[in-house]
């Protein structure tokens, strides 16, 4: 298993960080996450890489592995990790949780999981990249501070674990359908948390991709660029 992930554990993240104890303050969640994996199977290999998939050097460790499992909440990491799953025939499960709330109440909670994977529709296609966030995102800090149409920071999003267990055990099963037989065709999930119910969705890839489609970036490896971040 190779671990991906920036940042290091805060307090508040106690309550949604599977295996982390307060102990583990100021250290990576990828240290926290490998030694998970190694209490669970110690026969399990298992590299933690502290660093951000939406840099190139970062990414470019992906390209060793053979499946993905995309748990990011940037648009330009998911920008990344689209691309890899096309552009290298890396099949990867894109995964989210997103909770809308407006002075107090929330107004909807939405997950989603899909499949990114030759023949399925891409995040493209499904409309599920912020062209702008992802160019933004993938600024240096200095270029954030200097351009004129950022302004403020990002405000950041209430998590609950009881939430993102549900989605990403709905990843696990549909990663299981696809490589070890088990039962279920759907290959993108919606969930509603406030109805509680979850449904399989179906789209097509859309004709022409710059992303998916074969005049697009379909299997074009290191032919074409991937939109990483370079020398930051």
């Amino acid at each position: 298993m190779l671990l991906i992930d920036p940042d290091t554990v805060e307090a508040t993240n106690l309550n949604r960080l599977v295996g982390a104890t307060p102990g583990d303050v100021g250290a990576a969640k990828v240290n926290v996450a490998a030694r998970q994996v190694k209490a669970i199977s110690s026969d399990v290999e298992v590299v933690a890489l502290q660093g951000d998939v939406a840099n190139d050097e970062v990414a470019r460790a992906l390209l060793e592995t053979d499946f993905i499992f995309g748990c990011t909440d940037s648009m330009a990491s998911r920008a990344v990790l689209n691309q890899l799953a096309y552009q290298f025939l890396i099949p990867c499960i894109d995964m989210g949780v997103g909770i809308h709330v407006v002075d107090g109440d929330v107004r909807f909670i939405a997950g989603r999981v899909q499949m990114l994977s030759p023949g399925l529709a891409c995040l493209v296609c499904t409309d599920k990249l912020d062209f702008e966030q992802v160019r933004r995102e993938m600024m240096t800090e200095a270029q954030r501070k200097a351009d004129p149409y950022i302004q403020g920071e990002a405000v950041p999003q209430p998590a609950v674990i009881s939430l993102n267990s549900t989605v990403s055990s709905a990843a696990v099963t549909m990663f299981l359908a696809a490589v070890a037989g088990v039962p279920s065709a759907a290959r993108m999930l919606t969930y509603d948390g406030k109805l509680g119910t979850m449904r399989a969705v179906g789209m097509d890839p859309r004709a022409g991709c710059v992303a998916c489609a074969e005049e697009g970036g379909l299997g074009r490896g290191d032919r074409w660029l991937l939109p990483t971040r370079r020398g930051s």
